[in-house]
């Protein structure tokens, strides 16, 4: 009786045991896979644009564009305040770009076929600037450059220009504009700096540009005739 007793007492504890088992295993889901941990993904660093002026700093090119203002553009008439601001973000913002010459046309109307035979039409010269392009396909920029000038001097020039262009935001377009700048050369003002504003054309294929401008004779007579210059610019 003793024997039988202590039979039933290990089976009553095996089938508790096996009860237990197999409530705990039908809590625990089915072909279950621990879910991978999620890692915090590593918030984007703000960039700064593009570096093209080499007057501005890596801290100011880091601030924001409220924080970066050296002129002021509020309270002016509409296209007064887009040139404005367009003046000042090129300056901050604006892509490298490097210009090419060049080209001089003197209007053989307006001169002397000996004045010409002595001037120089071949207006090697180069620069550089950075250019913005804005919303509405505008480009703002400010350059730097020297050229041999019709005397087979060099013209000195730093300035900046604003081109509009038709149609708007296109890789191929052709454009109209001006550039305001301070230029030197020796046959004026016997090289001190002056100011002075032009016209500008351009055609533009994508991030190439050929320009001119013109300029138109300020005193009468013969032998102070029209001139137009062209040049290139290539903006990365």
């Amino acid at each position: 009786m003793d024997k039988l007793a202590r039979r039933q007492a290990m089976a009553r504890w095996i089938l508790v045991a096996s009860c237990a088992w197999v409530a705990h295993a039908s809590a625990q889901p089915v072909n279950a896979t621990p879910a991978p941990s999620q890692a915090a993904e590593p918030a984007p660093m703000p960039t700064a644009p593009l570096r093209g002026n080499p007057f501005v700093s890596d801290e100011t090119l880091a601030k924001e564009p409220a924080q970066r203002t050296w002129l002021t553009c509020t309270g002016m008439w509409s296209w007064f305040a887009s040139q404005c601001e367009g003046m000042r973000d090129s300056w901050y913002e604006g892509r490298p770009t490097v210009y090419f010459s060049g080209y001089t046309w003197h209007d053989p109307h307006t001169y002397t076929q000996e004045k010409l035979e002595s001037f120089n039409a071949h207006a090697w010269g180069g620069g550089y600037g950075w250019t913005k392009t804005v919303g509405n396909g505008d480009s703002f920029g400010w350059y730097a450059l020297a050229f041999r000038d019709s005397h087979y001097s060099y013209t000195k020039a730093v300035g900046w220009s604003w081109v509009t262009y038709w149609p708007q935001r296109s890789d191929f377009a052709v454009g109209l504009g001006y550039t305001a700048f301070i230029a030197s050369r020796p046959d004026i003002a016997n090289n001190w700096p002056f100011p002075a504003a032009l016209p500008l054309a351009s055609v533009k294929l994508r991030k190439l540009e050929v320009m001119g401008t013109f300029i138109p004779k300020l005193n009468a007579g013969i032998n102070h005739g029209d001139v137009a210059w062209f040049f290139g610019r290539y903006t990365f």
